[in-house]
């Protein structure tokens, strides 16, 4: 890690003794369950566990995955298309191929902005 790619803790988990993270892993989600909600390790593990498991078997399937207040995954297909080798000039053919995308909700979007911190303005010298 060389700093860049810490973000700052929400204000709720902002604890003295709290670890920045560059992103929230599965292990530190069962913690936090273990934490807030007092299952044990064990319940908690399979608990996250189960969540993305029947979320990959629903996307798998085609299907959206909802989630009300955070977004939408959603699988979609990529059509064959053609790239062109930056170096060589020549073209490469990129197989069709399923992928997921995410759609963040309103509600989410406007969370992330108003935690946002204010730009510093830049003046043009005239």
């Amino acid at each position: 890690m060389n700093g860049h790619d810490l973000a700052p803790l929400p204000a709720e988990l902002d604890e003295p003794n709290a670890i920045t993270r560059a992103a929230l892993t599965k292990e530190e989600l069962q913690n936090l369950l273990f934490d807030h909600i007092g299952l044990s390790k064990r319940e908690c593990r399979e608990m996250v566990n189960a969540i993305f498991e029947e979320m990959r078997a629903a996307l798998e399937a085609g299907e959206s995955v909802k989630l009300e207040g955070f977004g939408r995954f959603q699988p979609k297909e990529r059509p064959k298309r053609w790239a062109r080798n930056l170096k060589s000039g020549e073209k490469i053919p990129i197989s069709e191929r399923r992928v997921v995308t995410f759609h963040p909700s309103k509600k989410l979007i406007a969370s992330i902005e108003q935690s946002r911190p204010p730009k510093a303005e830049h003046r043009r010298s005239s």
